[in-house]
C-alpha cells in the first residue's frame, strides 16, 4: 500500500503557501510531499511578506498550469485559487487522474459546484473541501454531544461574524469583494466557516430564507456585501440566523450558539465559552483548545486543524476509502449564503431547494 501522496498546489497566496504548504510540510511529512505549485504570476520563494512560510528549492514552481499537470508523480492537489476559478482546476485535476483538496467555498454558483462534483464522480476521484473549522476538538466534542442527544432537539441555532478588513485587503486584491471571482464577500468568504458549522450541527435541511439583508455599509467601493444577515426556517422546525460584516471595527471575532430543549453551548474565535447539559455547567469538560482570531486585516490562523483535516483526507486516500466534507455535502453552506443573497435581491422569502442557476449580481 502506498504510504505517501505526492502533492501539488494550485494558486500560492496567503492560504496557499501560509496555510495549506505549511500545514502540510509541518505537519503531515508522514503521509505527503509537496513537490509542485502553480502560481500564475512569477512569486519569489520567500514569499513577499516578513511572515510568509518559505517555498523549498525541491519543490518545482510553475507559471503554466498545463506545465504544472504535466508534472510526474502528482497524486492530489490543493486548490486555493480564486474561489470563482475553482471549478475550472478541479475539472482539469480529475481529467487528469487527480483526487482533489478545494479550498472553500466550492465555488461561486451551484451550477459551478454540480459540475465539480460530476466530473470528479465520472472520473473516479475524491473531492473535498476545505471546512476544516469542523475538526477543532471544541467543536467535536459539542457535536458528540448532540448526536448523543445531550442537548435534546435542537431549536435555534446563530452565526455572528463580526470582523473587519481594512481598505487594501479590498482595494490591493484582484478579486475579493466580487461575484464572479469571490462569489460574495463578508458572507461567502468570512462567515462561511461557522455558517457550514452551525448547519452541520443542527442536523436538518434548510426550507426557507425568510429574510435576507446584504449591504455595503463600510466599504462601498466593493461589488458585494461588507454585511450580511439571513433568517432561516429548517425542516424540523428550528430557526438559524446569520450575521456577517466585515465592516465592524474593530473587530470583535466569530461566535455562534447552539440551542437545544435539554442544554446550549457557545463558541468564540473557536473556543467554547459556556455549554450546559444535564443540568449542569458543562464548560470545563472541553478542556484547553487554540483560540483563532480573525478580526484583523490580515488573520491570524492557527493550522491544528487543517493538519487534522488534511491528515484524515491522506489517510483516506491512501487507504481507498471516502474522504470527508465531500463537495455535495460542502454544498449547503454555499446554498445557504446564496439564498440570502437572493432573498435581499428580491426583498421576498426563497424556498430551498435554490435553482441552480442563480447568481446573485447578475
Amino acid at each position: 500500500m502506498q504510504s505517501k501522496l505526492q502533492a501539488g498546489i494550485i494558486g500560492f497566496g496567503l492560504a496557499g503557501r501560509n496555510m495549506h504548504y505549511k500545514a502540510l510540510v509541518e505537519g503531515l511529512k508522514d503521509k505527503s510531499e509537496v513537490t509542485a505549485v502553480y502560481n500564475r504570476s512569477t512569486i519569489p520563494r520567500e514569499g513577499r511578506n516578513e511572515n510568509d512560510y518559505p517555498l523549498a528549492e525541491s519543490t518545482v514552481l510553475y507559471e503554466d498550469i498545463d506545465r504544472f499537470f504535466e508534472h510526474p508523480g502528482l497524486d492530489i492537489v490543493h486548490i486555493t485559487a480564486p474561489s470563482g476559478l475553482h471549478f475550472d482546476f478541479i475539472e482539469k485535476a480529475a481529467q487528469a487522474g487527480l483526487h482533489v483538496i478545494c479550498d472553500k467555498p466550492l465555488d461561486v454558483t451551484l451550477e459551478r459546484i454540480d459540475r465539480a462534483v460530476r466530473v470528479c464522480k465520472d472520473n473516479n476521484v475524491s473531492l473535498s473541501v476545505s471546512f476544516q473549522k469542523r475538526y477543532n476538538p471544541h467543536v467535536l466534542y459539542l457535536k458528540k454531544a448532540i448526536d448523543e442527544g445531550r442537548l435534546g432537539n435542537i431549536i435555534y441555532g446563530s452565526v455572528e461574524c463580526k470582523l473587519y478588513r481594512h481598505p487594501d485587503y479590498y482595494n490591493e486584491s484582484a478579486w475579493h469583494g466580487r461575484y464572479d471571482l469571490d462569489g460574495g464577500a463578508a458572507l461567502m468568504n468570512q462567515s462561511i466557516h461557522y455558517i457550514d458549522i452551525v448547519q452541520w450541527l443542527m442536523g436538518s435541511p434548510i426550507t426557507e430564507v425568510r429574510k435576507g439583508i446584504a449591504e455595503r455599509l463600510v466599504h462601498t467601493y466593493i461589488e458585494a456585501e461588507d454585511f450580511g444577515y439571513g433568517e432561516l426556517l429548517l425542516t424540523n422546525g428550528a430557526i438559524m440566523t446569520i450575521l456577517g460584516g466585515t465592516c465592524f471595527r474593530p473587530g470583535i471575532g466569530e461566535m455562534f450558539e447552539i440551542r437545544g430543549t435539554k442544554g446550549w453551548g457557545v463558541v468564540a474565535n473557536g473556543v467554547v465559552t459556556k455549554a450546559c447539559w444535564d443540568g449542569r455547567d458543562q464548560t470545563s469538560s472541553f478542556g484547553a483548545s487554540e483560540t483563532t482570531v480573525g478580526s484583523s486585516s490580515s488573520p491570524a490562523l492557527g493550522l491544528e486543524n487543517h493538519i487534522r483535516y488534511f491528515r484524515e483526507i491522506y489517510d483516506a486516500v491512501i487507504k481507498g476509502k471516502e474522504v470527508p466534507l465531500s463537495g455535495s455535502e460542502a454544498r449547503t453552506a454555499t446554498e445557504i449564503i446564496l439564498g440570502i443573497y437572493k432573498a435581499a435581491e428580491t426583498g421576498k422569502p426563497v424556498m430551498f431547494p435554490l435553482e441552480s442557476d442563480y447568481e446573485p449580481g447578475s
